[in-house]
């Protein structure tokens, strides 16, 4: 397909974001092209089976919210859903070199030795704590402001770990979970908050195939209107339209233009003058994919898997029991599981030595499996995932005004607004919509 020199709409990036976006834009049948720089799209997602077991080199699962189960009826992808398992909804946090089991119940924080008996009783005033969060509060600071330095440091600092491979401490609240932000704001109080406006529930899902099914259904639906191999060399503004100058030389106007690109990808190549600029580090992550014996999984495991607060360790992010949680992580007598490690903290560098030397004798110890422990695939993402740190929402207030000043260029991506799958379709369709 040749390009044209024109179009209404230029979005930057096939990721699941850019696909999102450009498929919200098919629907409104406007003219658009998506200009992505590798030779495949869908970006960090990928799925593939390695010893008959499913193995995601990016995301692992997805909620199911409404926007994703309608956009998978509308690709005809329903019917390849696999739903997690029951066990699935029981976590695990570690703490002082032992896992202590969260199970989804309003008892769990009663019955938990993850914290002790003050720190239960410190949750119970919560309620009649009055006071707000100030500007560029942390997560740590928010959590042990409402609910006590123990509460703060177990357990939000292994939801963060989790979700942001990051530090409580360093990432802004309002930037994070500007939900909590808001239900302090209105009720006076988190509990109150979540009692009286309670989130949707969380179904975790994926494919019979991986969670790629949706970006390579997604990239089957725009396969005329995504461009390849198009790396970018230069954004500019021209008078009431854009200017996209890619590597091969390659000019293309745009009315519109909407980025998914990674920030430290955009600033790059946007030479646009007042743009706001801002230091976001990017905390590497590598993932090990293990092939356990189920029985042994099953007998000494319990439920989705199990996360290490950033105060209790600095290498070691979590493990995720695929087995546990998928039936396309089991193949026969074998099971998937996955670790999360910051090699970053770690001694060693290289992948197998850091499983042999860290993960294998941790895990031992943590679970009690005595049995093979196979190292089957391993991924390194040197820029993981973004870390929005103290000042990134005054940062995000910045945007919004270049925005309005720009009103042509539309900046979206997971720095922008959530981290998830179900935050990069929705929000991304949704602002596609409206831009």
């Amino acid at each position: 397909m040749v390009i044209k020199e024109f179009y209404e709409y230029i979005v930057l990036g096939a990721g699941l974001s850019g696909l999102s976006a450009g498929y919200q834009l098919h629907k409104q049948n406007t003219d658009f092209v998506i200009l992505e720089a590798d030779s495949r799209a869908g970006g960090v997602i990928k799925s593939e089976f390695i010893n008959g077991l499913l193995v995601e080199h990016g995301a692992n699962s997805l909620v199911m919210t409404p926007a994703v189960e309608k956009l998978c009826g509308e690709l005809g992808i329903i019917d390849d859903i696999v739903p997690a398992m029951e066990e699935s909804k029981i976590r695990q946090i570690l703490w002082n070199d032992q896992l202590h089991t969260l199970k989804a119940s309003p008892l769990t924080l009663i019955n938990t030795g993850l914290i002790s008996s003050s720190a239960k009783l410190r949750i119970l005033k919560e309620p009649f704590i009055k006071s707000v969060s100030p500007d560029g509060e942390s997560v740590l600071d928010f959590f042990t402001r409402r609910f006590g330095k123990e509460v703060a440091t177990r357990m939000a600092g292994a939801i963060v770990s989790g979700i942001y491979a990051g530090d409580a401490a360093n990432l802004e609240i309002a930037s994070v979970f500007p939900r909590f932000v808001e239900l302090e704001k209105e009720y006076g109080s988190l509990l109150k908050g979540l009692k009286k406006s309670p989130s949707a529930s969380r179904k975790i899902v994926s494919f019979k195939n991986g969670v790629e099914t949706l970006t390579s259904s997604l990239s089957r639906k725009l396969e005329s209107d995504i461009h390849l191999n198009s790396p970018i060399k230069s954004i500019k503004q021209f008078g009431h339209h854009w200017e996209i100058k890619l590597k091969s030389g390659t000019k293309i106007k745009a009315g519109k233009v909407i980025s998914t690109l990674p920030y430290y990808a955009l600033k790059k190549v946007l030479k646009q003058d007042h743009f706001p600029e801002r230091k976001i580090a990017y905390n590497p992550m590598l993932t090990l994919q293990v092939q356990v014996n189920l029985k042994e999984l099953q007998k000494k495991t319990k439920g989705f898997g199990f996360l290490a607060s950033s105060f209790e360790r600095k290498d070691f992010i979590g493990v995720m029991y695929n087995g546990n949680t998928f039936s396309t992580a089991v193949n026969g007598d074998k099971a998937l599981i996955n670790f999360f490690v910051r090699p970053d903290n770690c001694k060693k560098k290289d992948a197998k030595k850091i499983f042999k030397k860290l993960c294998i004798p941790l895990f031992r110890k943590w679970t009690g499996i005595d049995g093979d422990l196979e190292l089957i695939h391993s991924k390194y993402w040197k820029k993981a995932i973004p870390q929005k740190s103290s000042g990134h929402s005054d940062w995000l207030k910045e945007i919004q005004l270049w925005e309005s000043r720009c009103p042509n260029f539309k900046i979206l991506g997971n720095y922008i607004n959530g981290v998830s799958l179900g935050d990069c379709i929705e929000q991304t369709m949704k602002d596609a919509s409206q831009f």
